[in-house]
């Protein structure tokens, strides 16, 4: 047993006082959870009460269990909690990380409670947010939070109060009943005999002396009580007699002595029983209450009253026409009255707009009658709210619409637009009424007029601005953005059609269709926008870009945001087509963007000059750092200063390419340092134009020093691999192989691997050799090429047949499937030589007993030779790199497969100059096709 505090007890007992704990769900805290889920977008929300040992749930959306232990909870944190009690991620907090609401259902990540206190100020439990993923609430939104948890506290506040009130009220009734002397009637009723008592006062209450009703007894008060009330009475006494109340307490109506009702508030109880446990005597007051009941039934009305107009106002959907006839329904079931009319009035003509009535009435929309005819006439005059109940004891019955109209209750209040009289609303019934309308009927009459009168000028103006905004460009809109997140456009001008596609009806409650119409990566920039509008109440603009048949096109809207008295925003504003504009203006940026990266980051040196004075007008900073100079220096330096070697020539050569062409070089020449040195460079320029037609020259110098000394380098390498490294290494080739074939005698087995290594090692070596002479000769452009025609079957039998004893060295054999023979136009030797490449490499990666399969087709103006292996694939982070030179896949050299990591970029180099194209598919794991296309003969050209 838990030794509980002092504290602690006394909260327990404040909680048990509210009488909540294991109470049935009640609306009124059901209202303010399903709020806080939609508020703060959550799936559960719950007003908590903890317990001792337990924490049971008052409201709970979003959860099936009504209670959860409370060691585990989160709530007994939130009690001990001056404030708000958040956890923004329960995995990131040691306390809750690996607690059974957080790695069980229902997977508590997000949790915020906000403490609920009794009146007496002890913490009862939480108004509690759960959401299962990480949340943050700011400033505002714990606001919000606190706001609603002091609705719960008001609430549970509001049922103690009523409940003492309503024990006081009791403790009073009973202590007047028996104070003589009062205004209280008295009663005593021997139950058994039927003999009654009544006081001098419970006579008056019905307007008679007690002398006046005597012979005195039950019989007495039946007659004077209203028979509807009779069965409630009845059943009450029954109720009381069988025990089961501890008093008989009833309202009810007695009819008064001139004819009308007055009510009544009978109380009694039984002080004496009979031996056999029936009842004898009873004792009671009887209170004329009739002014309360006046009261209340006033209060009613006025209250439904309330609730009919707020109800048009807030639920008021669809068009004009469906809100006049929302109207006359709620108006006609309020007044009783069966028919409804809102009427346009123009000079003496009446005119139905809409009606609700009985169709035995004939009464149409379209409807005209001269106005001297109705009821409205008498209206005019007044310009207030008529209201008659029967007509035939009114002033107005000479009137002639009573002939016409015959009609005896009648109420009706005038319609104004924009100031002018419009028409009127108006019920009427052809029965009179018990009684005159009451200041609430009048009221309410006025007050309905006023809304639909602000309804037609709205629709009015509305139609008015339709047809402005029909010859304005673009859309003239309202959009309105709710505190919930609800958005939608009020108003949008018929060319949101051709904006966005839509028409002011798909987005006249739902915005939605709009924005699904931004490009994706405007959306978010659109919605920071409007959000940071709202905030602010500034002007919003921005440009952004709609789907508009199948493509995009720029728009621009600009709108001026308003806050409205719910909180929610409205923006008045317009959006127009500017695409034309904004894609010449993208381009001029998009063409000034590259110009400025090009000339700031190119490698090569760029100047800009005045094409009349010379004047070096800019220059970047790869021509700073070439020539040494600062850029205070440069500026002042005309290009005699910086080819001091060959200028003269130089110029009339640029002069005249400049003049004649618009350009000049490139050509080579040595340029001036500061320091005094110079460094070779190939230099060119180009004349333009500026915006204002100012005459430009943009001169390029590349600094060509690096690729000199490469050449050179490349030059000296080639040099010694042909003359120093190539003959010696055949003689060591050579060598090997007789003493393999055992001219010397015969080795040892020892000797026999030592040499077939030597050898291999010296084969791959002559590879690499012969392969590095071949990518030479290809990037110098020194490969010799003879285009002639061949038929491609041939060649590729003798690929495969001069590769046959490789392949079975490897226990891989070679197919050739059944294939075309296209003629094409190529070097037979070069393409020989790139087809050994793909066969070699595709034997090199098939598995042991595995098949490379060749095939020869032509397809789209093209010879295609394929060679497919059934080897590992290429990796598809390797795919990028396959035609780069000494690259190797993972998977070759973990298995030490051989090879320069050459033979595909000699392959494609060799494509390149035959005109054709090599490429490859392949799915990791199930081999890899390549092949290599080269153009067909021209069959007008191909002998026959």
């Amino acid at each position: 047993m838990t030794l509980l505090s002092p504290e602690e007890r006394h909260r327990l007992d404040a909680l048990t006082r509210t009488g909540l704990l294991d109470s049935p769900a009640e609306d009124r805290f059901d209202r303010i959870t399903r709020i806080a889920c939609r508020l703060f977008d959550v799936p559960i929300a719950l007003v908590s009460l903890v317990d001792e040992d337990r924490v049971w749930f008052k409201s709970c959306q979003g959860l099936a269990d009504r209670e959860t232990p409370r060691a585990t909870s989160f709530c007994h944190y939130g009690i001990c909690q001056p404030e708000l009690f958040i956890v923004e991620d329960a995995m990131a907090d040691p306390r809750f990380a690996d607690g059974p609401l957080v790695v069980g259902a229902p997977h508590i990540r997000f949790y915020a409670g906000a403490p609920v206190h009794a009146p007496d100020g002890h913490c009862l439990g939480t108004l509690c947010l759960i959401d299962r993923r990480p949340r943050h609430l700011n400033e505002t939104e714990q606001g919000l939070l606190r706001d609603l948890a002091n609705d719960v506290e008001r609430e549970i506040a509001l049922q103690q109060h009523i409940d003492t009130f309503r024990q006081l009220k009791a403790s009073e009734r009973r202590a007047r009943a028996v104070i003589e002397g009062t205004r209280v009637g008295t009663w005593e009723w021997n139950v058994q005999t039927g003999e009654t008592v009544f006081n001098e006062r419970w006579a008056e209450i019905c307007g008679y002396r007690l002398a006046e009703l005597e012979p005195i007894s039950i019989q007495t008060w039946l007659n004077l009580a209203h028979p509807d009330d009779e069965p409630a009475s009845s059943e009450a006494l029954a109720a009381h007699f069988r025990g089961e109340t501890g008093e008989y307490d009833v309202r009810c109506r007695m009819r008064h002595k001139e004819g009308h009702w007055v009510w009544v508030h009978d109380r009694g109880r039984v002080f004496e029983w009979t031996e056999t446990g029936e009842p004898l005597r009873m004792y009671g007051t009887h209170s004329d209450i009739t002014e309360d009941m006046h009261t209340a039934q006033r209060l009613a009305r006025q209250n439904r009253a309330l609730a009919v107009m707020n109800d048009l106002v807030i639920n008021a959907r669809g068009s004009l026409d469906d809100r006049m006839k929302q109207a006359l329904a709620q108006g006609r079931d309020f007044l009783c009255l069966p028919i409804a009319i809102v009427s346009e009035i123009t000079e003496d003509a009446y005119t139905v707009l809409q009606v609700r009535a009985p169709s035995a009435t004939g009464i149409k929309p379209g409807l005209t009658l001269p106005l001297a005819q109705t009821y409205c006439d008498l209206l005019i005059d007044g310009n207030d709210v008529l209201a008659i109940h029967h007509m035939a004891h009114s002033p107005h019955c000479d009137h002639p619409s009573y002939a016409v109209q015959q009609l005896e209750s009648y109420i009706a209040a005038p319609l104004t637009v924009r100031g002018r009289l419009y028409g009127t609303l108006n019920f009427s019934s052809p029965d009179p009424r018990d009684a005159p309308f009451s200041d609430i009927d009048i009221t309410f009459v006025r007050l309905l007029a006023r809304w639909l009168s602000s309804q037609i000028e709205s629709d009015v103006t509305t139609r008015t601005l339709a047809k402005l905004a029909e010859q304005a460009p673009g859309i003239l809109y309202q959009y309105r953005q709710w505190p919930d997140g609800r958005t939608a456009f009020p108003y949008a001008s018929a060319g949101i059609q051709a904006i966005y596609g839509v028409s002011p009806e798909d987005v006249l409650t739902d915005a939605r269709p709009v924005f699904d119409r931004i490009h994706p990566d405007d959306l978010d920039k659109v919605g920071r926008s409007i959000r940071k509008s709202e905030r602010t109440l500034g002007l919003w603009q921005h440009q952004y870009r709609v789907s508009k048949d199948g493509g995009w096109r720029w728009v621009e809207g600009r709108a001026s945001p308003e806050r409205l008295p719910d909180n929610s925003t409205i923006w008045h504003g317009y959006i127009v087509d500017i695409d034309e504009i904004k894609r010449t203006q993208l381009r001029l940026q998009e063409s000034e963007e590259q110009l400025r990266r090009l000339f700031e980051l190119s490698p090569m040196g760029i100047a800009l000059n005045d094409y009349h004075s010379g004047e070096c007008l800019a220059v970047n900073d790869a021509l700073l750092r070439s020539s040494g100079f600062r850029r205070t220096e440069f500026m002042k330096l005309a290009f005699r200063d910086l080819l001091r070697e060959r200028f003269e020539a130089l110029r009339e050569d640029a002069l005249t390419g400049l003049k004649t062409a618009g350009r000049f070089g490139p050509f080579d020449a040595n340029v001036s340092r500061a320091d005094g040195s110079a460094f070779p460079a190939r230099i060119e320029g180009l004349r333009i134009k500026n915006a204002t037609g100012r005459a430009l020259i943009w001169t390029l110098i590349n600094d060509i020093s690096e690729q000199r000394r490469a050449e050179q380098m490349k030059n000296e390498f080639i040099t010694t691999v042909s003359h120093e490294l190539r003959t010696p290494l055949t003689s060591v080739a050579g060598s090997l192989k007789l003493l393999a074939s055992g001219v010397a005698g015969a080795l040892s087995e020892r000797a026999v691997q030592l040499v077939d290594i030597a050898n291999r090692n010296t084969d791959q070596l002559q590879m690499l050799i012969n392969d590095l002479l071949d990518m030479e000769k290809l990037a110098s452009g020194n490969l010799s090429v003879l285009l002639e025609e061949h038929p491609l079957q041939p060649l590729v039998e003798s690929a495969v047949a001069q590769l046959r004893t490789y392949a079975a060295d490897r226990d891989v054999s070679v197919v050739l499937q059944g294939s075309d023979n296209p003629v094409a136009h190529t070097d037979a030797l070069r393409l020989t030589q790139a087809l050994n490449n793909l066969l070699s490499n595709a034997i090199k990666y098939s598995p042991e007993g595995g098949t490379v399969s060749v095939r020869v087709a032509e397809t789209n103006g093209a010879a295609r030779i394929s060679v497919s292996d059934q080897g590992p694939g290429i990796a598809a982070a390797f795919r990028a790199h396959v035609f780069e030179k000494f690259a190797q896949a993972a998977e070759s050299r973990r298995k030490n497969l051989g090879g320069t990591g050459l033979g595909l970029a000699i392959t494609q180099a060799i494509m390149e100059q035959l005109g054709g194209r090599v490429w490859f598919e392949s799915e990791p794991g199930h081999g890899a096709t390549f092949w290599l296309e080269v153009p067909v003969a021209d069959p007008a050209v191909t002998p026959t």
